[in-house]
């Protein structure tokens, strides 16, 4: 009776969290677009004298149908799609003698799955937080990020610099920084023997600043293109952003039916769904729902417990890639109520067309003149790879402690192992779990 009343408290308090998340509109979905591609090339440019102040006009256009919506699907994507811990930790039971048998040799991995079950009855709840700091792109930092906005062509004959202030081009380095904080409730029951379902629930706050800075350059920059006004004018200019959003992230509803029981092996199936919960335009979520389904094979030898994940993760949303994942690792334990765990996560990209490119090519080619001689010069629109998929490798290291048979606490390090995708250096995460 008494294990009943926890876990209907535990449910409780999981819905009061849920309710009691309101969801901030900060509209992040508008940053670039408002306080940094639209403020340099329409409002700062604009400074510049006559008829010149508004040749930056179609570029900042450019840059909103392309840029702005290629910067928010990367950041929403990699904070919605964030892997969560695993449906069970702790003591675990073997059911195959016909009684429960206490499972006391590992606690379990904690971002992959072994094939193992709770048991009818049981449940397992708690709460984790995940830092991401996403650094870099692409092996490119976020703070170094570039890109180069051409000149107006003036008389429309498909050339740049046969006027000479066309030859003039904006070079933007947007000093960003991107950073995540995802607090998870979780909870896992065992429905039957070999069936448990799950919900995570997720309250995400994202934060995005920077110094964006400005150079003007080419044969006519400070003359006919710059910053500032006539009596003061310059051709570098520095522009601070900034903005946050708060609320609840895309729900998790997870499945797991383990249908091959044995001394060898262990086999399971996992359905993973994550609902559009979160709000899209702050980053929360992606606006879709996803589906994942997981194909998982475990084995228990002694102390030491072998497992991987084979999944196809469905991503319907815009600029977010189907993909195959793995997961392959062990989790051993050490002493007495001391597991380490180690996994290689892998994402491979499917849909390749779902890769982002911020531009339909990698360079414009500008003509400048310099003395008689004609020089055709190609201009490097971004310093950002051009890729047709963004595959990522991630190692995990990880610890869960029993402070007893009831109360395991764990920690983790998600390390990028290559330079594919928006990347954290270091992901940590802890947590804490209750079985009962």
């Amino acid at each position: 009776m008494q294990n009943r009343h926890v876990k209907r408290t535990i449910f409780s308090g999981m819905m009061i969290f849920v309710l009691s998340t309101s969801p901030a509109f900060a509209q992040l979905d508008q940053l670039f677009k408002t306080q940094v591609f639209d403020r340099i090339l329409r409002d700062e440019l604009q400074r510049s004298p006559g008829s010149h102040a508004q040749h930056y006009f179609p570029a900042a256009e450019a840059a909103n149908r392309a840029l702005t919506p290629g910067l928010n699907a990367l950041i929403a994507s990699n904070v919605s799609s964030f892997p969560l811990t695993a449906t069970i930790a702790g003591v675990t039971f073997d059911l195959s003698a016909g009684r429960p048998e206490k499972i006391t040799e590992s606690l379990g991995p904690i971002f992959s799955e072994t094939a193992e079950t709770l048991g009818k009855g049981k449940l397992n709840a708690g709460f984790e937080y995940t830092y991401l700091n996403l650094a870099e792109f692409r092996g490119v930092t976020t703070e170094g990020v570039r890109f180069a906005f051409t000149h107006q062509d003036v008389d429309e004959n498909g050339v740049l610099g046969n006027i000479p202030f066309e030859a003039d081009f904006t070079e933007v380095t947007l000093g960003m920084d991107v950073n995540a904080s995802i607090y998870a409730w979780f909870a896992t029951y065992g429905v039957l023997k070999d069936l448990d379902v799950g919900v995570a629930i997720p309250v995400v706050n994202v934060n995005i600043s920077g110094e964006a800075l400005s150079v003007v350059n080419g044969p006519t920059a400070g003359s006919n293109h710059f910053f500032g006004d006539l009596s003061n004018p310059v051709v570098n200019s520095r522009v601070s952003y900034n903005g946050s959003a708060t609320g609840l992230g895309d729900i998790a509803l997870r499945l797991k039916y383990n249908f091959v029981r044995g001394p060898e092996i262990n086999l399971a199936g996992l359905l993973d769904v994550r609902l559009p919960t979160g709000e899209q335009s702050d980053f929360l979520g992606t606006g879709e729902t996803s589906t994942r389904f997981v194909l998982i094979g475990s084995r228990k030898l002694a102390q030491f417990t072998p497992h991987i994940n084979i999944a196809y993760d469905r991503r319907p949303a815009k600029l977010d890639s189907d993909e195959l994942e793995f997961t392959a690792g062990f989790d051993q334990k050490m002493t007495e109520g001391v597991t380490i765990a180690f996994d290689v996560l892998g994402e491979i990209d499917i849909n390749r067309g779902e890769a982002l490119q911020f531009f339909s090519q990698e360079t414009a080619t500008i003509l400048q003149t310099q003395g008689t001689a004609t020089i055709r010069r190609e201009l490097d629109l971004t310093n950002i790879p051009q890729r047709n998929q963004d595959n990522t490798f991630n190692a995990a290291v990880g610890v869960r402690i029993a402070a007893s048979e009831k109360f395991l606490f764990l920690g983790n390090l998600l390390v990028p192992l290559n330079k594919g995708g928006l990347r954290s250096s270091v992901a940590p995460t802890i947590g804490l779990t209750i079985n009962l």
